[in-house]
């Protein structure tokens, strides 16, 4: 009985072994040779390969198979969040001539640093505009979008426009060819488009402009939202996730969040042209019995007389929640999409030992160790200065590791339950042997 006790313990030991690079479906190579801190941004590729809502099985290992130091980065390094700001604007004059490349103006500068420019191009408390100037006025950061704040009486329309970056008022790129900007009431509700998306980067001014001759814009003020870049690299873009449908309920749909990514935006895209629906919004973990209101959206979708104008996207707090149910006031023919706006996050790799260095994603029973990366990061501090930070680097392609085999392996720490019960279930039988021999050895009484 105790070589088996002995047999048992050693076979739970092994059980409760760490996790090696085969554990998981797929890896990725790190772009890194040498000892260091890498910040690497995840992409959708390694979302898609995550079965954990909190990224556990998400590690880290070395050429050797070693697990090494990797989680979310630190908030000392991590980008600090995009803020809106009311921007300088200015109306310009309308140019002739679309493909001439400069702006000729009289500009000075102001002790406070401030632009000035010539007095024909000051405005109102509201104007309706075709070309804007922009001063940005915020050299260290990055612009990420655009919101236009349209005047409270301001009648319907819908504009076209060019959004241009420069630094000098003479040479100009464009930043984004074409968006829309709309304001258009019908069935007592206003449709409302004013935000444009800019790819992240910094410029001193801005130059929109409205690509129909006979477009303009209703506007009372201008802002833009900026970030400053952390100390280890700009900010993923923005990326969309679909999620997939479940079933309808009604005038009910069913959806799940197909990636654990953190949503922080959600869309609703109808399938019929000329529609529109409100939406009351829910999500909830899979052993929720209850759903958790999270708002309301106006989903449009108009088509028609040279018009194309789709509803924008509403702002969450970011979440990782699966499923979700978005309930329309009205029937509808089709289910219509839904759609996650989010930021890929940055994670922090500490390598050691030889190359290469990969990280590698998806299992259903293994789990990254979660290691003091702050204390890690003030200690490298403490011994190369305040200014020390991550290197960042890329992901390479995605590869097999231990494959699909991995995410259909049996689970050490079932096993160890069972064995366990094994160990309870052999004790018991033992007990219960002894006991019967002793009943059928007792000396019986006379008869």
């Amino acid at each position: 009985m105790k070589s088996k006790m002995i047999v048992l313990g050693l076979l739970l030991s092994t059980a409760a072994a760490a996790s090696e690079l085969k554990d998981y479906a797929r890896q990725w190579p790190v772009g890194a040779q040498d000892e260091g801190a890498y910040a690497i941004n995840l992409d959708s590729t390694v979302y898609r390969q995550l079965i954990r809502r909190d990224l556990g099985d998400l590690a880290a290992f070395n050429g050797s198979g070693e697990a090494l130091p990797f989680g979310p980065m630190p908030e000392t390094f991590a980008p600090p969040p995009s803020a809106w700001r009311q921007a300088a604007w200015f109306a310009l004059p309308v140019v002739t001539d679309p493909a001439a490349g400069d702006l000729s103006l009289h500009v000075t500068r102001t002790a406070a640093g401030d632009l000035s420019l010539d007095t024909t191009l000051s405005h109102g408390a509201t104007h309706s505009v075709q070309n804007i100037l922009v001063d940005v006025r915020a050299p260290n950061s990055d612009i990420e979008g655009i919101a236009f704040d349209l005047a409270l009486d301001a009648p319907d329309f819908s504009a076209d426009v060019s959004v241009e970056a420069s630094e000098d008022l003479q040479h100009w790129r464009t930043v984004v060819p074409a968006a829309t900007v709309a304001q258009l009431r019908q069935g007592g509700q206003a449709l409302l488009r004013r935000h444009i998306d800019v790819p992240a980067q910094r410029a001193t001014y801005l130059r929109i402009r409205t690509l129909g001759a006979d477009q303009k814009i209703p506007l009372r003020a201008l802002q833009l939202e900026l970030a400053s870049p952390g100390p280890v690299q700009q900010a993923p873009a923005r990326q969309w996730l679909d999620a997939d449908f479940l079933r309808s309920e009604g005038r009910a749909y069913v959806y799940r969040m197909s990636s654990p990514v953190p949503a922080d935006e959600l869309n609703i895209v109808l399938a019929d042209d000329n529609s529109l629906a409100n939406f009351s919004i829910s999500m909830r973990n899979p052993d929720d019995k209850n759903w958790t209101y999270v708002g309301q959206l106006t989903a449009f979708r108009m088509r028609g007389a040279g018009l194309s104008l789709d509803n924008e996207a509403m702002s969450i707090a970011t979440t990782r929640r699966p499923e979700w149910r978005i309930e329309s006031n009205i029937d509808l023919t089709k289910a219509p999409a839904l759609k996650f706006g989010y930021r890929p996050e940055t994670w922090l790799l500490l390598t050691h030992g030889r190359p290469p260095f990969v990280i590698a994603a998806g299992s259903p029973w293994a789990q990254r160790d979660e290691l003091p990366l702050d204390t890690i990061v003030a200690q490298a501090r403490a011994k190369y200065g305040q200014g020390w930070h991550p290197l960042a680097a890329q992901l390479g392609p995605q590869k097999d590791a231990g494959g699909d085999a991995a995410l259909h392996a049996y689970d050490p720490g079932q096993l160890k339950t069972w064995l366990l019960w094994g160990v309870l279930a052999l004790g018991a039988i033992g007990i219960i042997a002894m006991v019967l021999r002793l009943m059928s050895g007792a000396p019986k009484g006379p008869a």
